[in-house]
């Protein structure tokens, strides 16, 4: 604030980045937790109506881009079908210099088709108003395309998936 003659001539107002990335952390603790506990429609709630996800590097068949939450609860239904998350490991937050957006890395641990793997993801999530709005989600997708290769394989004659 600078002040002449008694009055304000100029004022800037510094928005609480403190508070700000408490509540983008607190929304990444949500979502971990919702995904470690299989909890689909919770996780799906965290997600703003309007959502982007974008996974530049998946496997053959899963969609590069999936917009809104919807659809984004139907996917996670469909993939609770066939794999439950049993942890979390190796979490770690980096704070940047927007209050809004974080970058995470974390392992899954799943288990698909009775066999237990771990999964890396790296994930760039925007946050407002207590939301995930938008999310660039980065996983070892060649690690992943084996272990669904696999899982496919072994599915009997007819189903869906095989």
């Amino acid at each position: 604030m600078t002040a002449a003659d008694g009055e304000i001539t100029s004022y800037r107002d510094y928005p609480n980045v403190s508070a700000a990335s408490e509540l983008t952390r607190a929304v990444f603790d949500r979502f971990l937790a919702a995904s470690v506990e299989n909890r689909w429609d919770d996780l799906a709630d965290l997600y703003a109506e309007d959502v982007t996800i974008e996974m530049p590097f998946t496997p053959a068949g899963v969609p590069r881009v999936t917009k809104g939450r919807e659809e984004l609860r139907r996917r996670f239904h469909a993939a609770a079908g066939v794999r439950r998350v049993t942890g979390a490991g190796n979490v770690v937050v980096h704070q940047t210099s927007d209050p809004s957006v974080l970058v995470a890395e974390f392992d899954l641990h799943q288990e698909l088709g009775g066999e237990s793997l771990v999964a890396s993801y790296v994930m760039v999530l925007t946050i407002e108003d207590g939301r995930i709005v938008h999310s660039r989600d980065y996983a070892d997708t060649a690690a992943a395309a084996e272990r669904i290769r696999r899982f496919t394989e072994s599915l009997p004659a007819g189903t869906p998936e095989g």
